[in-house]
């Protein structure tokens, strides 16, 4: 299976079983979750329950009506870690993951909705942390469905 079929496969089930259908005919919303490193932005690999950030590292959450991962909007806002874990100090014992939570746009809220602001946190979690325990961390509360998919971060969607 290529990385197109399987991340595309990955979004549908997302979307349908988020109970949000179809927002467009040629698209589905769903919160998609991405890895940034020299500034740009990379569709990730590995879902948030199981990617393992170092350090240092800057995950980003979208939530956007996509096709599928080739169609999928990046997160917005130009802030790397320094920027965003600045007021956060090393420890040891722990990690610090920066989060860009970018909540979309009117026109990819449900019907009645209003996305909030997109926002950043600095997650201090433990080193073996997952991405999900990083976004858990400063964003709940986070909803899932019965088969462990993201289908809410910081209560929205409703």
């Amino acid at each position: 299976m290529t990385r197109r079929t399987a991340l595309l496969l990955t979004a549908l089930v997302v979307a349908l079983a988020a109970g949000t259908g179809p927002a467009r005919a040629a698209g589905y919303r769903y919160w998609s979750f991405w890895e940034r490193a020299g500034g740009t932005w990379t569709y990730a690999t590995q879902g948030p329950a199981t990617a393992r950030p170092a350090d240092g590292a800057v995950q980003g959450f979208r939530f956007a009506v996509s096709e599928d991962s080739a169609d999928a909007s990046r997160p917005r806002g130009e802030a790397g870690f320094a920027a965003i874990c600045a007021g956060t100090p090393a420890r040891a014992g722990s990690k610090r993951v920066a989060l860009v939570i970018d909540f979309g746009t009117a026109s990819d809220a449900p019907a009645g909705g209003t996305p909030p602001a997109a926002r950043t946190a600095c997650a201090r979690v433990s080193p073996d942390a997952t991405a999900a325990e990083a976004l858990a961390a400063v964003a709940e509360p986070l909803r899932y469905d019965t088969n462990a998919l993201l289908c809410a971060i910081a209560g929205y969607p409703r």
